[in-house]
């Protein structure tokens, strides 16, 4: 099974948005380094389990003398993230196409919120705990089958199909 989900990136937040975006800066995977808009290196400088990111930036110096300082960051340094699955993060967007992404919609999702809306009628379980949370998300999937299959054959073709 091949997943294929949209991957949410958020955009660069910081500045009045003339600041330039992080696909400016250009990721090097041999030395594990960003190379910026400048054709300046940023190295890594920390890893946030928290966040799932690891951070590079360059040095003060570097940022503070370079000519493109006022179209890269309002700061002293310039920090570029990059997620600690990024490479699995762009083969999903590669994958998501708008295509995929339109037979997801008709194939996925309806019985997801079918089973959010109409059976569960609140979207919280009513039973607690990993055990009780599994029981009933399998009837809930069990009777959204049912319902599926007796509105895809009918109560008749149905009934044979159980009986048989």
């Amino acid at each position: 099974m091949v997943p294929h989900v949209p991957v949410t990136r958020s955009v660069n937040n910081q500045g009045d948005g003339t600041l330039f975006d992080r696909s400016e800066f250009h990721y090097d995977k041999k030395t594990d380094t960003f190379r910026c808009p400048a054709n300046q290196t940023l190295t890594r400088k920390q890893l946030s389990r928290k966040d799932r990111a690891v951070y590079y930036a360059a040095k003060p110096e570097v940022c503070g003398a370079c000519a493109l300082k006022l179209q890269c960051t309002n700061r002293r340094q310039r920090l570029v993230s990059r997620h600690l699955h990024e490479g699995a993060l762009q083969r999903m967007q590669q994958r998501a196409t708008p295509e995929m992404m339109r037979l997801r919609r008709s194939t996925v999702e309806h019985p997801f919120a079918s089973l959010k809306y109409r059976i569960f009628g609140h979207p919280r379980f009513l039973l607690r705990g990993l055990t009780g949370a599994q029981t009933e998300i399998s009837l809930a999937a069990m009777v959204y089958n049912l319902k599926r299959m007796l509105n895809v054959l009918g109560g008749t073709r149905l009934q044979a199909a159980l009986l048989s």
